[in-house]
């Protein structure tokens, strides 16, 4: 019974093997008899519609792409359809080239392209062996069907294939076609090519393949899917003993070093290339070469094929270590977030940390996690949110291009009331944060103090359209519009263009584009690209400086406290938005500019007990620390003095309460009108210092509006310096006031009565001053981050 079974199953094999033969037969036929053999020559000698040396080459095979970190060291792969490594000849181990030749053209350096005799002997020796111990195609016609002609089973094709390989052996030579076919034939598991094979199957490179691994290899080129090892190990286990026979019988081993080898494990798992974890940053990257053409060219269809088959080395600004000292911070102090009481509001962060004076982009958090199958938003590249108080250095910078000083003062006083023509509301009316009253103060401390008011004052001085060129001209690439509320960030930036923008300050006014690609080589060899460092001057010297020095004050005594670093220098601004949806700190050293965002990914939703000087000035503080250990400390440079003293910038058109007025009782039935009374500036110093009755206003033109509005919606006009009704008489100088606000000016001010002017100072208050201490400032500042 098992002789008849062994001779059905050998009738069966011979059976499958009948159209091999029979087409052997035809094609010997073909050559021999002189009408068709005629026939074959005219293949050969006319072109063929191809030109194999430029379509028989590697130039055209699809070749995984690499990305290279700033240290050389591999961090992600790039490919679609075939993975493959190129490996030259003398890279491919002896046992690899031998065992592939003798099971599939052991006569490959003898013959002229075809060997006919060949198929009729593989034929009958692979019906005895049980599977397939020879090929009856030569390795030179194999290559011709990968590269040229195709898979298709029909008698032209194959007649196409043997003239093609015929000519392709006059214009190769022999070691030239194994190479192009050991890099180019199918090994199973996604592997083209035996470098791709090696990894995959063992971890090695195909210079380290024994007798064992080039077996297993040769076994699977006749069917990889049929003869996997991992999902078909006893086919597989039978293959590869019919290939170590073949050696054997060859004399490349010995029979007992066939059998040894043939206890050799099989793979039962695919090796992946160790890579660090998939990341924002690399995405970046991905995305930049295949959306803009001045890295690859062409048209989008072949910045894929370049991308993802191309064969290229990407080499980039990424740094390991930096990027997890960033995730490693942001991580902190989101647990720190998370255990806090926030309202139960999701949030995450984004960083992006570059080096001031190139633009090498060294970290990248765009989110709160990435997976890889998955099309992920980078919040730090792509995301746009508001900025709030951090977007105030750019209308401090404004200010200084304009021949304006730190030491220059304006009034913080709050709320404040801004024109806002086309907008809305109009007027803008604005508090200080936690409604502080704020104060006449310097810029510099106006910035300490995170003043809404003396901003958006400031914002009126220098311009929005100026401050608006000079957030483009310093990184902000988002479109910015022209609204009153723009000084208190109202306009969303990406985090990736803070960095950039707060590291032209660092460069002390040169503007350094961000990047993260470095170079790219194809797979010849040839750079494609090349970063190109050139910056441009965007500022003076002299305004970066000054503003390097008030931003290092806002981190030693201002908002930015947090973010102090142990021994380096740092210089920064926090940003928190309307109801703390949004929560940043942005700042530089001389060595790294970074900015922090904070927030829910989604959507604006507002976080409690959040602001800039909170979280974020935290990550940052953590993050900076960590990247700077081991850097020599280095202090800002020394700026030049102001050249002038010192002034009060004064707005004709913005005013603030300073002095309540009462409100008056509603009108009863039958009763003269109520008086309207509202608080006015009779100095012209930006602040409102008197109560107007405005019904004693009739034929006056008004001279402002108030920052309260009646009915409707309408501002009430302001009518400067008209006094309320009188039941004083006052001195020359001297003039009435409503002390009690009752609609009648009952008490005199100036000169001689014993009480400033509204616009002169207060001596308690100057011999306060005199003392050290500050009226108007709490002992523990309330400053908006």
């Amino acid at each position: 019974m098992r002789d008849f079974l062994r001779w059905l199953s050998h009738l069966f094999r011979l059976a499958v093997l009948m159209p091999m033969l029979a087409l052997a037969l035809a094609a010997t036929l073909f050559v021999v008899w002189p009408p068709t053999a005629d026939v074959l020559k005219s293949w050969e000698s006319t072109p063929v519609e191809v030109n194999l040396t430029e379509d028989v080459s590697l130039d055209e095979l699809s070749i995984r792409s690499y990305v290279y970190d700033a240290d050389r060291r591999i961090i992600d792969v790039f490919s679609y359809v075939e993975n493959r490594v190129l490996v030259d000849l003398d890279d491919i181990s002896e046992q690899v080239k031998n065992a592939v030749i003798a099971i599939e053209d052991e006569n490959f350096y003898l013959h002229t392209g075809i060997d006919l005799s060949a198929v009729f002997r593989a034929g009958l020796q692979n019906v005895g062996a049980g599977g397939i111990t020879q090929g009856g195609s030569t390795i030179t016609q194999q290559l011709i069907k990968n590269l040229v002609v195709g898979n298709k089973v029909e008698a032209e094709r194959k007649l196409q294939e043997m003239a093609m390989a015929k000519r392709l052996e006059r214009e190769m030579g022999k070691d030239e076609i194994l190479h192009l076919y050991l890099n180019t034939v199918y090994f199973g598991q996604g592997a083209y090519g035996v470098q791709a094979a090696a990894e995959v199957y063992w971890g090695l490179d195909a210079a380290d393949l024994g007798w064992g691994e080039a077996a297993l290899l040769a076994a699977l080129i006749s069917n990889p899917s049929g003869y996997d090892p991992i999902y078909n190990p006893l086919q597989a286990l039978r293959q590869r003993r019919i290939v170590l026979n073949r050696l054997a019988a060859l004399g490349h081993v010995t029979e007992e070093q066939a059998d040894s080898y043939h206890l050799q494990p099989l793979p039962t798992e695919v090796n992946e290339i160790e890579l660090p974890p998939k990341s924002y940053f690399v995405e970046e990257v991905k995305q930049q070469l295949l959306d803009d053409p001045r890295y690859l060219g062409g048209s989008p269809e072949d910045r894929f094929n370049l991308v993802f088959n191309g064969g290229l080395r990407i080499y980039t600004t990424f740094n390991p270590v930096s990027q997890q000292q960033a995730e490693a911070a942001v991580a902190a102090t989101l647990v720190e977030y998370n255990e806090g009481e926030h309202g139960g509001v999701e949030a995450t962060m984004a960083l992006a940390a570059l080096q001031p004076d190139t633009g090498a982009v060294r970290a990248l958090v765009g989110g709160p996690g990435f997976a890889p199958d998955e099309e992920e938003f980078n919040l730090a590249t792509q995301g746009t949110r508001q900025p709030g108080s951090a977007f105030k250095t750019f209308v401090m910078m404004a200010l200084f291009e304009q021949g304006y000083q730190p030491s220059d003062r304006i009034s913080g006083r709050g709320p404040c009331q801004i024109p806002n023509p086309g907008g809305v509301p109009d007027p803008y009316v604005a508090n200080n944060f936690a409604s502080s009253p704020g104060q006449v103060q310097t810029i510099s401390d106006q910035i300490r103090v995170s003043s809404n008011c003396a901003f958006l004052r400031l914002g009126r001085v220098a311009g929005i359209q100026p401050v608006i060129g000079i957030a483009s001209k310093m990184g902000i690439t988002t479109e910015l519009e022209p609204v009153a509320s723009l000084p208190l960030g109202s306009e969303e930036v990406h985090p990736i263009d803070m960095a950039s923008a707060y590291g032209v300050i660092a460069t002390g006014g040169i503007r350094y584009v961000p990047y993260f690609i470095e170079r790219i080589v194809d797979r010849q060899g040839n750079v494609l690209f090349t970063h190109e460092l050139s910056g441009q001057r965007v500022v003076s010297e002299r305004s970066a400086c000054w503003a390097t020095d008030v931003l290092e004050n806002n981190v030693v005594n201002g908002t930015g406290r947090r973010a102090q670093l142990p021994q380096q220098a740092a210089a920064g601004k926090t940003g928190t938005t309307e109801e703390s949806a949004d929560a940043w700190f942005v700042g530089f050293t001389p060595h790294l500019a970074t900015a922090v965002w904070l927030g829910n990914p989604n959507e604006r939703i507002p976080m409690r007990k959040v602001t800039g000087s909170s979280y974020p000035a935290v990550a940052w503080g953590r993050f900076m620390a960590s990247y700077h250990e081991g850097l020599e400390a280095v202090d800002f440079p020394s700026c030049p003095g102001e050249t002038r003293i010192s002034h009060l910038i004064e707005l004709e058109d913005v005013f603030t309460v300073g002095v309540p007025c009462a409100t008056p009782p509603a009108p009863v039935d039958g009763e003269a009108p109520v008086p309207v009374i509202v608080a006015v500036d009779t100095d012209d110093d930006g602040t409102h210092d008197t109560c107007v009755n405005l019904l004693a206003t009739e034929g006056i033109e008004p001279c402002g509006f108030s920052e309260f509005a009646v009915e409707g919606g309408e501002p009430i006009p302001l009518y400067c310096g008209t006094p309320s009704p009188i039941e004083v008489e006052c001195l020359e100088g001297q003039f009435p006031l409503d002390s009690d606000d009752d609609g009648v000016a009952d008490t005199c001010v100036g000169p001689g009565s014993g009480s400033g002017s509204p616009g002169d100072s207060d001596p308690d208050v100057e011999a306060g001053l005199d003392a050290g201490a500050d009226p108007e400032r709490p002992s523990e500042p309330r400053i908006e981050p």
